[in-house]
């Protein structure tokens, strides 16, 4: 028998329907995970997770973060001005997923974030957020688009040379999916850019100095299908949590 597929966390979303809590995680996320021969561990937004988190940390090979609410603003020390232009938040969800994306960089354990993920892991960094983007940053550019469309809305990214980025998408441009509130005002210093918006808003990271600690803005995983590079984010993902299991 072979060994077991290694372990990657994600912290799932909470939504109360019909008067209960449910907690789930977009099915593309996993599909991807488990195509490419990872399984996925999915972390409940629940009262007592707090608990067992050093539990999962222990099992954890590697830790995929992705989108959700508001991020509060005391975590990015936002300006009371900045602070008022902030949405739905989640304390709890905050809390579970800063601490074990702190276990992970600790651990030097492989990371991924997408969207709110991003901009988590630029704050453990000692980076900031705008707390609303179309309405902080001087921009003509919309970031989100009405109606939750944001596997349709499209806005052109431009990739930087060098980057691990430009070896996966092998092109200076793409067209990116964007429904994002947030967004990063000053990249943390552990990051590199990878790849801005036509307004200049980072849209892409990574640390040169870790394995592999990269952040995304837009959603790759629902844009398998229309670039390679989109694949090819998720295959280093999975190969390095790979390498980093064995």
């Amino acid at each position: 028998m072979g060994s077991a597929p290694p372990r990657i966390v994600i912290v799932s979303r909470r939504q109360r329907r019909k008067g209960l809590w449910i907690d789930f995680v977009g099915e593309a996320h996993l599909d991807l995970l488990a195509g490419l021969g990872a399984r996925p561990v999915i972390v409940p937004v629940a009262v007592k997770t707090p608990s067992l988190l050093t539990a999962y940390a222990r099992e954890m090979d590697g830790l995929l973060l992705v989108e959700g609410e508001d991020i509060e603003p005391v975590r990015y020390r936002a300006p009371p001005e900045s602070a008022r232009l902030v949405e739905e938040t989640h304390p709890l969800k905050d809390a579970i997923e800063f601490r074990l994306c702190r276990l992970a960089l600790r651990r030097r354990l492989p990371v991924l974030g997408i969207c709110r993920g991003a901009q988590i892991l630029n704050i453990i960094g000692g980076g900031t957020l705008y707390a609303d983007v179309n309405r902080e940053m001087p921009s003509r550019l919309v970031h989100r688009a009405a109606g939750r469309r944001y596997h349709r809305l499209r806005h052109a990214l431009t990739i930087l040379p060098g980057t691990p980025m430009a070896r996966w998408y092998g092109r200076q441009s793409i067209r990116v999916n964007s429904y994002h509130h947030q967004g990063i005002k000053r990249l943390a210093p552990r990051f590199r850019p990878m790849a801005h918006a036509g307004d200049g808003l980072i849209e892409g990271f990574y640390d040169p100095a870790a394995p592999f600690v990269i952040g995304v803005q837009f959603h790759p995983e629902r844009m398998v299908d229309e670039y390679t590079g989109n694949r090819r984010l998720f295959r280093a993902f999975t190969d390095a949590v790979k390498r980093r299991s064995r």
